[in-house]
């Protein structure tokens, strides 16, 4: 077993472990820095993974960063190992090969935690067929894309960002598509009951089948092993040569709890423990993205927040402050941008009104678009936009800079309005840029 030292050791290689590794470099280090996957490719952007599927971005397309960029910034990776058996007073972890190969020891000064997270399979009879699959690696987006040509029907369990975007993926490349979702509406964490029914009725209308308020029972096979159907709880039968499950995702906190790292409880949503350094409960070790909560500027508390850019803020944050700078986390908050057949949505913060004192929401709805803006006392807490989306820029600098309202509120939705129309000294906070990630 080969034993290796650096100054910094990054355990994940998307958008929080790249974002690590250009915060240290940003910051002057040119300590040694080694970055470790379980998935043995080169860093890709993985909201892409669909559009894989769909046909429109081809593998040279997916690259999250050029193919010299580990030996741009002096990375030394170690992809397609596990690390596993995190130990804070040796400062190592151990590397398992996935694929067979060299087992390492990696010691390190200074240590991030980016493992992401791992999608939710829920206990049903069938998974294990062929055919059936989640949607969240590279690899599983290729198989699927393999697939294709023999298959003619498709069934997504889950309705939510994942679910959707792959559905309107295989709606492009085969027969039929049906998306099951147990809650009343798609989308449900990010959209109210009007966004969520505009975005249902372009699905239906380019061919999607939406099920809601049922799930599947029981997945079923033939007698090679195939999937050929599934039973919803309702007892309806669908046929399919294909069956997606994209319910969401769990943190990978497994590293973290070994090292007795202290994570957040499951009433919480569980993950990393982090502060707005992204320093968790162990010295000299930092977590972030979809495995670690962060501060969410709307509410002001830590929440999880499993969002690509998230992610990769959290990194360039936590990679500064390993290089010993002093920076903060303090832009995130549940911010999302879709586009499904051309239909475009925006939402970020709340996206339903509190019931509580100071909220109010003010709405527009017409000509097939719709905007719906949540204030408290004049500071927006949150919007959806869905069918046109063009001055969501506008309303997601006013929310952070909790810009007062007051004096240009009922000009908000109007189609006149713009960053013309605001107090000059509001247009300068608003144009002032994210400086931690510049």
């Amino acid at each position: 077993m080969a034993t290796k030292k650096f100054d910094y050791l990054i355990v994940g290689n998307s958008a929080g472990g790249i974002g690590c590794v250009e915060g240290i470099r940003r910051a002057g280090q040119k300590g040694s820095i080694a970055v470790v996957s379980d998935e043995d490719c080169h860093t890709y952007a993985r909201p892409l993974i669909t559009h894989l599927i769909e046909g429109d971005v081809e593998m040279k397309g997916m690259d999250f960063r050029p193919r010299n960029f580990y030996g741009s910034f002096g990375v030394e990776p170690f992809l397609g190992y596990r690390a596993e058996g995190l130990d804070l007073e040796k400062r190592s972890v151990r590397l398992r090969p996935t694929n067979g190969g060299t087992r390492h020891t990696l010691r390190f000064d200074r240590l991030l935690i980016a493992t992401g997270g791992k999608p939710f399979i829920p206990p049903m009879a069938g998974l294990d067929l062929d055919g059936v699959t989640p949607m969240i690696t590279l690899k599983q987006s290729l198989d699927v894309r393999g697939r294709l040509g023999r298959v003619r029907r498709a069934v997504v369990l889950g309705a939510g960002l994942i679910g959707t975007k792959t559905a309107e993926a295989l709606a492009h490349r085969v027969e039929s598509v049906s998306m099951v979702e147990l809650a009343d509406r798609i989308l449900s964490p990010v959209t109210d009951p009007v966004s969520s029914a505009m975005a249902t009725e372009s699905f239906r209308n380019n061919g999607v089948e939406v099920l809601l308020n049922t799930t599947i029972e029981e997945v079923r096979g033939d007698a090679r092993g195939r999937v050929k159907e599934v039973k919803l709880k309702d007892g309806s039968v669908l046929p399919c040569d294909l069956l997606v499950i994209a319910i969401g995702v769990r943190p990978r906190t497994e590293l973290a709890e070994e090292g007795g790292v202290a994570l957040v409880s499951m009433k919480l949503g569980g993950g990393i423990e982090v502060d707005v350094k992204m320093r968790t409960s162990a010295e000299g070790v930092y977590a972030c993205g979809d495995c670690a909560h962060a501060h969410d500027f709307v509410t002001g508390g830590m929440r999880l927040l499993p969002l690509w850019p998230n992610a990769y803020i959290g990194g360039r944050i936590a990679g500064l402050n390993m290089a010993g700078a002093e920076h903060s986390h303090r832009w995130a908050t549940n911010m999302n941008s879709v586009d499904f057949f051309g239909f475009p949505m925006v939402s970020a913060g709340f996206t339903l009104k509190p019931e509580k004192k100071g909220y109010e929401e003010i709405v527009r709805h017409e000509g097939g678009q719709y905007a719906k803006i949540v204030l408290k006392d004049d500071v927006i807490q949150g919007l959806i936009m869905a069918g046109h989306v063009d001055r969501a820029g506008i309303y997601l600098g006013l929310m952070r800079e909790k810009v007062k309202t007051t004096s240009f509120k009922e000009q908000l939705l109007t189609d006149e309005f713009a960053v013309v129309h605001l107090p000059a000294e509001v247009k300068e906070r608003i144009k002032q840029p994210i400086t931690e990630i510049e």
